[in-house]
């Protein structure tokens, strides 16, 4: 006689606790994700005591450094969207050491405008020790394409210096 309702009372309980657990691992993996999408690192990446554009030590010494490209390459994924990477050398043809380098990477649309661009630092992230006179060092950089973008929107990926960081 009170079987059946016992069995449904355990029937709703085990049901309630199903939904709770689920709901539990819900909200534990949506904070895991927002604590990896927050601690990942931006792509605007900055070095700090760098020379930049328009200082007269940058604009004195940044003829001195040759970015040599080596190789353009178009790497596809899986979702139809693609990156560029420049594959390149990086020569000091100076007299002093660099302790820091920002290269940034464009890709330019057929107009030459900038669609996407990306900063990729050699040194000290590639490469720990400083680049000294005379020494030359490989080093890449890549550009994701924006969404919408097709490979045959896209003219060129380009290189430039950025900053540079001195012994």
């Amino acid at each position: 006689m009170f079987e059946p309702q016992i069995e449904k009372d355990t029937e709703q309980i085990r049901s309630r606790a199903i939904i709770w657990v689920g709901a539990a691992v819900v909200i534990i993996l949506t904070v895991i994700i927002m604590m990896l999408a927050s601690s990942k690192p931006s792509s605007r990446q900055e070095l700090e005591n760098v020379v930049r554009a328009g200082s007269p030590v940058f604009d004195g010494y940044k003829d001195k450094v040759e970015l040599e490209v080596v190789d353009k390459i178009t790497h596809p994924n899986m979702i139809g969207m693609f990156q560029l990477e420049v594959k390149a050398k990086l020569h000091n043809r100076g007299d002093r050491t660099l302790t820091g380098v920002e290269v940034i990477g464009k890709m330019l649309d057929m107009n030459d405008k900038v669609i996407a661009q990306d900063v990729s630092i050699p040194i000290p992230r590639a490469r720990t020790k400083p680049l000294a006179p005379g020494e030359s060092m490989p080093f890449s950089v890549k550009v994701d394409a924006p969404g919408k973008i097709t490979e045959a929107e896209v003219k060129d990926i380009i290189i430039e210096l950025r900053g540079l960081r001195f012994e």
